[in-house]
């Protein structure tokens, strides 16, 4: 126990730098206690589980999705596992991840928390005591998330006000297309204005017309 703390230590406070955030944990997994990574992140789950997507494919590893972000039949106890993942620092030698996404806590919903287990296959799960070359690859693998989470968030937030911008833009044409609707229906209204003032026009002339006629006839009764 001692030596695998002494080791822990070494891996966690000489190697990696002061500003990665992951620690070593134990997490329990199938009922069993297991060596594993934890990493605070400072965004939502949703934004968490897209940068584990995003971390993936950047080492060449195509995760099988569906729906939102994870196939959840690729879960197992709470963990979504991804198998044969290859890491450079490893000689791309592959790994068998196991992440579990957790909102931090209920007053606390746009901070998430990470646990990662990594395993050679067969749930042997590797520890900094039995391998610490691996367990260091998948800890530096695991630091590189909150890099990647600003940048994952920073694209979701592009995206998002890409979407805000296009929805204003088709409202402004919306409104000039009902803009040109109204002045063709003004200019239809107007010439109808028109018509109507020149209908009154020769209306008027009608109707003196006819008081002259009507005049004329009046004229004509004798008068007695």
């Amino acid at each position: 126990m001692i030596r695998l703390l002494l080791i822990i230590v070494f891996l966690f406070a000489g190697i990696i730098p002061a500003s990665s955030q992951s620690t070593f944990t134990t997490i329990t997994i199938n009922k069993n206690i297991q060596p594993g990574l934890v990493l605070h992140l400072p965004n939502n789950t949703e934004v968490a589980e897209g940068t584990i997507l995003q971390k993936l494919k950047e080492t060449g590893y195509s995760p099988e999705t569906k729906g939102k972000f994870f196939w959840k039949k690729n879960k197992r106890d709470g963990f979504y596992v991804f198998n044969g993942v290859t890491l450079s620092a490893l000689n791309n030698q592959k790994l068998d991840m196991y992440f579990k996404v957790q909102q931090e806590s209920n007053s606390n919903k746009n901070q998430s928390i990470i646990y990662l287990l990594v395993s050679k296959g067969y749930d042997n799960y590797i520890s900094p005591e039995v391998d610490s070359v691996s367990f260091l690859a998948a800890t530096n693998f695991l630091n590189g998330f909150v890099a990647n989470t600003a940048s994952y968030r920073l694209n979701l937030d592009i995206e998002t006000q890409e979407k805000v911008l296009k929805t204003a833009e088709n409202k402004l044409v919306d409104l000039q297309d009902d803009e040109k609707s109204l002045i063709k229906k003004i200019d239809g209204l107007n010439a109808d204005l028109r018509n109507k003032k020149d209908d009154q026009v020769m209306q008027e002339k009608e109707i003196a017309n006819q008081k002259i006629k009507l005049e004329a006839l009046k004229a004509k009764v004798v008068k007695y």
